[in-house]
């Protein structure tokens, strides 16, 4: 059996409805490929996960060390302290993330630069665009070990959903969202 664990194309599905709907091949014949794949599909009882596919590395371990340590901060633990937040800038609408340190009183911008090189650049002037996945925002804080306010978390997401789908309260897919495992580890209480 072909081991090519796609989904099924349109042209595909069509023609396996068609097929269904009349009880005859007709002309269009599946090949051995698209048989195959449906087969398996039919077969497998498990629901396959999706998830959005990022640049920001996913943080397995705990050894209680994070991956990118700011400047300033001179342990993890100092670090955990802080929050990750955002805003909107005012004259390109792009959306900037911080952290905050909040016993110092100071900011940090974590850019798309920051997250692919491990290392926090103060004169970095990557920008993250109009949105990011709440996915991705929550990576980056599991990567930086510090947490989020629910607030801020909705925040995100009303942005990214207004800039993707075209209302802020539209209903984000379960791809761009993180799952409730990580909601729970790095929501702030």
């Amino acid at each position: 059996m072909n081991q090519n664990m796609a989904l099924l194309s349109q042209t595909e599905i069509d023609t396996l409805l068609d097929f269904l709907q009349k009880s005859k091949v007709g002309e269009e014949v599946m090949d051995q490929g698209s048989i195959d794949r449906l087969i398996n599909l039919l077969q497998t009882d498990q629901k396959r996960e999706i998830k959005f596919d990022t640049d920001v590395p996913q943080v397995h371990s705990d050894d209680g060390q994070p991956l990118l340590l700011l400047e300033g901060l001179s342990s993890a633990k100092e670090q955990s302290l802080c929050v990750l937040e955002c805003q909107v800038d005012a004259q390109t609408q792009f959306l900037h993330i911080f952290c905050r340190d909040e016993s110092k009183d100071k900011e940090y911008e974590i850019t798309p630069a920051c997250i692919s090189e491990m290392r926090f650049s103060q004169n970095d002037k990557s920008s993250w665009g109009y949105a990011i996945p709440p996915v991705t925002f929550d990576h980056i804080a599991s990567l930086m070990m510090i947490k989020y306010t629910k607030s801020v978390f909705d925040k995100v997401c009303h942005i990214f959903a207004q800039r993707m789908f075209g209302g802020e309260w539209t209903e984000i897919p379960e791809l761009y969202m993180p799952t409730t495992y990580d909601l729970i580890h790095h929501l702030k209480d």
